[in-house]
């Protein structure tokens, strides 16, 4: 009897649990991303914004725009990514979407000032080419600077704006804001994802640039979730900090350069070489002012960008130097790891989660999944699902793939082809574009 009624509980806690969750799924399992026939929105927010940062685009970036005009709708998604040819291939995905080649939007920001910004910091630990334990760093930095700078440069940009990775799949209508307020300003909360992998080398730069430790989500995860909702203002507030602490290292270095200056000049009347600020010779007291003088117009020289919010984005800038806030992130990685140095997602939520606590609501538990059929499988989950890949040869998300990873009960599941050695995904023929050629790139409806 005691077996049975064990039994008999467990029957009816899947039973309260799944047979839902299955109605549900087949509700919304009629049209879904992938589908040859695009789907009619499903949410509206018609006031708020995508951002996204794209390698090159693939055919999971596709699934993924279809994804967002289906269960987010908003007003635009903006899409930066390498270069012109690029964004001609992703201005195809939707009507809805704006793109800007990355070394165009942010002045002083590209790939090769991130590069030899981290060669001249970590010169020992970066080789030529920028790259780490087989990572390439300028690359993996700039996105995160990108979607930061967002904020400052993206023109007509809505206050609140979504910031989502290209390989996420939105599965169901997707929540964007509380239905509480805020009790200090009244405003509508957003909502904050939990269930990021905990990395504890985000906390040696976060508090390096903020003198503040990094906060994890209540749950004890952490809030790097692939898709993160921000608001500008908050991310004003939290570059200014950031170019704070790069004007503070200039000074305390300044002040380490001038006490070696008095003790050298107090043994034999010269001033040695410098290397904490990595310069030469210079001579007395009128060489300390000429090095503060260099390096403090070097940290502000991009102290005005706050006026370039409106210019124009396709314009090539000629700066060759990173903006303040960005040279401090990149000063603050722990040397000895740099391939995980920094996270835009963990900053942010942190900064907020410490700061605005009243703008956002937490969710209780995790929503999405990183791999397309859950944690278990993992990236093999790919794999499995490659046969049914719409285009030959490549790991492209199915409608039957979709439908798959609705069945799970996520917000949104990832689809990480980058990730997969055996998708190709870096082969020499994929280097412009992955799964989308363009027979196969359809225009969406109107939104």
């Amino acid at each position: 009897m005691l077996l049975l009624g064990i039994f008999a509980l467990l029957v009816s806690g899947l039973t309260s649990t799944y047979v839902p969750r299955l109605v549900k799924w087949r509700q919304g399992a009629d049209c879904v991303p992938g589908d040859t026939t695009p789907c009619l929105p499903e949410n509206h927010h018609p006031d708020i914004d995508v951002v996204s940062v794209v390698v090159k685009p693939t055919c999971v970036t596709k699934v993924s725009v279809q994804g967002i005009n289906q269960y987010i709708a908003p007003r635009r998604i903006h899409f930066i990514t390498k270069d012109e040819h690029a964004c001609e291939i992703i201005l195809k995905f939707a009507n809805n979407i704006r793109c800007y080649p990355q070394d165009t939007l942010v002045p002083g920001l590209t790939k090769q000032t991130v590069s030899d910004e981290l060669q001249n910091l970590y010169s020992e630990k970066a080789d030529a080419s920028g790259t780490y334990m087989g990572r390439e760093l300028a690359g993996w930095y700039l996105q995160q600077l990108l979607k930061l700078g967002a904020a400052r440069h993206l023109p007509y940009l809505s206050h609140t704006f979504l910031v989502w990775d290209p390989d996420m799949i939105p599965l169901e209508p997707f929540r964007v804001f509380s239905k509480e307020r805020s009790g200090a300003t009244g405003k509508e909360r957003v909502m904050r994802h939990v269930g990021g992998y905990v990395i504890k080398e985000y906390e040696y730069a976060y508090e390096k640039l903020t003198q503040e430790q990094l906060a994890n989500a209540p749950d004890g995860s952490s809030y790097v979730t692939h898709a993160m909702l921000f608001e500008r203002s908050i991310v004003e507030e939290l570059l200014g900090m950031f170019s704070d602490a790069w004007e503070d290292r200039i000074r305390e270095e300044a002040k380490e350069m001038s006490d070696k200056v008095k003790a050298g000049s107090a043994r034999d009347g010269a001033i040695g070489r410098v290397d904490s600020v990595g310069v030469g010779r210079i001579g007395g007291a009128r060489g300390i002012k000429e090095l503060g003088d260099r390096r403090w117009k070097e940290s502000n020289e991009f102290g005005d960008e706050q006026n370039l919010r409106n210019s124009n984005p396709g314009m090539h800038h000629s700066k060759k130097h990173p903006p303040t806030w960005a040279k401090a992130i990149l000063a603050s990685l722990n040397p000895t790891r740099l391939d995980l140095g920094f996270s835009e997602y963990a900053s942010y939520a942190s900064y907020v989660a410490t700061h605005h606590p009243e703008t956002v609501e937490v969710v209780p538990h995790r929503t999405w999944t990183r791999h397309p059929l859950g944690p278990f499988l993992g990236s093999f989950g790919i794999k499995i699902l490659k046969r049914w890949s719409p285009v030959v040869g490549k790991c492209c998300p199915s409608a039957f793939a979709v439908r798959l990873m609705k069945l799970l009960g996520y917000q949104y599941g990832g689809f990480e082809v980058g990730h997969v050695a055996s998708c190709g995904y870096d082969s020499p023929e994929n280097q412009d574009s992955y799964g989308v050629p363009e027979s196969n790139i359809f225009r969406s409806r109107d939104f």
